[in-house]
């Protein structure tokens, strides 16, 4: 297994939660511009085994610190996005 930041897959798996509830624009030029103004939010979490994955994971989720940290970073993001799309209104994907 290569190098890997497991923060990726959280805020993307936290991601797919939270956008529905949103009326923010679901293209993938709107998703993706979410996920990295939350993971410049939030610290790394970079793991080199299956093994520091699931250890990462696991405790993650686990302290609550971090998952509020997650959410407000997550939502944050939605919130400027929703303000400052990069294309036309008329593009929005719902």
């Amino acid at each position: 297994m290569a190098i890997y930041n497991v923060m990726e897959q959280m805020v993307a798996n936290k991601l797919e939660e939270l956008l529905p509830k949103s009326d923010c624009c679901r293209c993938e030029k709107c998703t993706d511009d979410i996920k990295a103004i939350a993971l410049n939010k939030l610290p790394p979490k970079y793991v080199s085994s299956d093994t520091g994955e699931l250890y990462t994971r696991v405790r993650s989720s686990m302290e609550q610190q971090n998952t509020m940290d997650l959410n407000f970073a997550i939502l944050s993001a939605i919130e400027f996005v929703s303000s400052h799309p990069h294309h036309p209104e008329s593009e929005k994907v719902t």
